[in-house]
């Protein structure tokens, strides 16, 4: 006779799962994170309990619209308690598609991190899937959305800041000694206010890495879409699109101390419309000194609207330091009206480097007396240097009465064609050559093609350069 099995039902089933490392149920939500309900008093709370470190991981409701209607504390610039907890992990907010959005006529932002007062504390906050809209400190310290305090640390993924407005970073700002890393966000629709305002989307002091990020439709007076004035700026992919300065830098504007590393992203349809104090310069990119580094990216249809004779650089422009293009396209921007210096490229001083197929290709200075359809060299803050290797200064163009230099116009500064290629640039009627036009004479040039530019060459430059035929 068979004998029956005593073992419990269901115990085999659930021996094997254990063997075999499968969870039986779902995994529990951590003790320490706590669902905050669409309610932003309870969310203000939360954010309380957080920074002393108890329930430092906060859910809120997903979808939910948690509107702020003033400042957590009366007299304060931050509508949501300052991010003190610096423990490592600090504060999360896991926003799950939800919305924090100041609504009234009450100025303040919605994130700090770190305090000033009363005595300096850092802070760390971490967001993630979350919408922050239209910040608006009263302060003129500015970040609209967040605002990230020396030595205190930021990661937002999946986070979008819009309608911020201030005086520096409308959307957000990140102080020197901050860290802070933005992935697959967006900063858009933000705007700076005041006669010195910088940075519409975001101000970058510290060291901030933006991953697949997209700075798109902000307005400054300088650096519509990125103000850098220091630190380190790593872009690695993502897009600067559709920004406006009235001064300088459409889309990205980077002072001197920083350090700019941008790797596989797009510059592309900023503008500069010279609306605010000063000449318009870089539609696309301003630089004036430091180290600026673009790698396998694209700076493209972005325009410099001008109304004098000293604004340029519809695609860059370069004041000081050291750039370096590698494998990166300056295409199709547009320099826009009489006297404009580059439509391209525009270098005041520094050294700029063109290498590895990085093409100044389909550029346009439209307008009488216009200069330079690729490149514009100019001696101002020093003698600039400009090196193209392996690269193109093809298919320019200047047009208008007294235009000339369709694919370099240089007055004043060295160059060296290594490998390169100037062709099928134009320029009006003779006597303005569409290839080179030359102050000084250039001589280094190896292995370069410089031909079918119209109406000539070089014939007609104030100085020859070696190797190039009528």
């Amino acid at each position: 006779m068979r004998r029956r099995s005593m073992r419990p039902r269901g115990l085999s089933s659930l021996v094997t799962l254990v063997l075999t490392g499968v969870a039986a149920t779902t995994a529990a939500v951590p003790a320490h994170a706590v669902t905050v309900p669409c309610d932003t008093a309870a969310l203000i709370a939360a954010i309380n309990n957080a920074n002393t470190n108890v329930a430092p991981v906060i859910d809120l409701e997903p979808y939910c619209l948690y509107e702020v209607t003033a400042p957590y504390i009366p007299g304060a610039d931050d509508g949501l308690p300052p991010i003190t907890n610096n423990n490592p992990g600090g504060v999360t907010i896991n926003g799950h598609n939800a919305t924090i959005k100041r609504v009234g006529n009450t100025s303040f932002r919605l994130f700090e991190v770190g305090t000033l007062t009363p005595v300096p504390t850092p802070g760390r906050l971490t967001l993630n899937d979350l919408t922050v809209m239209n910040g608006q400190p009263g302060s003129n310290i500015g970040g609209g959305a967040v605002l990230v305090r020396n030595n205190s640390t930021f990661a937002g993924t999946h986070v979008a800041f819009q309608g911020g407005t201030a005086n520096i970073g409308g959307g957000a700002r990140f102080m020197p000694g901050s860290t802070a890393t933005l992935t697959d966000s967006r900063i858009s629709d933000n705007r700076t206010t005041g006669g010195a305002s910088t940075a519409g989307g975001l101000e970058s002091e510290g060291q901030l890495t933006l991953v697949d990020t997209h700075i798109t439709s902000n307005r400054a007076r300088v650096g519509g879409g990125i103000g850098h004035p220091s630190g380190t700026l790593t872009i690695n992919g993502g897009s600067v699109k559709h920004n406006t300065a009235f001064d300088n830098g459409g889309g990205i504007f980077s002072q001197a101390s920083g350090v700019l590393n941008v790797l596989g992203a797009s510059v592309t349809d900023n503008r500069v419309t010279t609306g605010g104090l000063a000449a318009g310069n870089g539609g696309g990119v301003y630089v004036s000194g430091g180290t600026k580094t673009f790698t396998n990216s694209t700076i493209e249809g972005n325009t410099v609207t001008g109304q004098t004779v000293e604004d340029g650089g519809g695609g860059i422009f370069m004041l000081d330091g050291t750039l370096t293009l590698d494998n990166t396209k300056v295409k199709g921007n547009k320099l826009i009206g009489e006297g404009g210096l580059g439509a391209g490229i525009s270098v005041f001083g520094g050294t700029v480097s063109l290498m590895n197929a990085s093409d100044v290709t389909g550029n346009l200075a439209a307008g009488r007396y216009s200069l330079g359809g690729g490149i514009y060299t100019t001696n101002l803050a020093n003698t600039p240097t400009v090196k193209v290797n392996r690269s193109a200064i093809d298919r320019n163009k200047v047009s208008g009465t007294g235009s000339r230099g369709a694919g370099i116009y240089n007055a004043g500064g060295t160059y060296e064609l290594t490998d390169a290629s100037v062709q099928f640039n134009v320029a009006p009627d003779a006597p303005a050559p569409g290839g080179i036009w030359t102050s000084t004479a250039i001589t280094s040039v190896t292995n370069t093609t410089i031909a079918n530019n119209a109406p000539t060459n070089c014939l007609y430059s104030l100085a020859p350069v070696t190797s190039c035929v009528g």
